[in-house]
């Protein structure tokens, strides 16, 4: 078996994998679109946020990677880190804390 042809079918089998659904409190949304128009944000956060928000929208891996200029392994990490955040960020949420400290919390996961 050549390596264009073992690298055609794992590519194949990660396209066929579903991505990890993002949901987005409205809390959430509001802080990542905080960040997004924050003008002395970095560079990453902002392009960060904006993957996330994207991703609570439906917008699949690949569609992401080619709009934000990404790798898709990239934005399959940062989906995946995102999601394993989510019970913290809903915790969070429950204790009613401030948006400034939910905005701390998300800066925090996207760094």
């Amino acid at each position: 078996m050549c390596f264009n042809e073992t690298n055609g079918r794992i590519s194949k089998l990660m396209s066929m994998i579903k991505a990890l659904p993002i949901n987005l409190s409205n809390l959430q949304k509001t802080v990542l679109q905080q960040i997004v128009r924050g003008t002395t944000n970095p560079y990453r956060l902002v392009r960060r946020a904006k993957l996330i928000l994207a991703a609570a929208s439906g917008e699949s891996n690949s569609s992401i990677s080619r709009r934000l200029e990404l790798d898709r392994v990239q934005v399959r990490q940062w989906r995946s880190r995102w999601f394993e955040e989510r019970e913290k960020l809903s915790a969070a949420e429950e204790q009613q804390v401030t948006e400034k400290a939910l905005m701390v919390l998300i800066k925090g996961i996207l760094r």
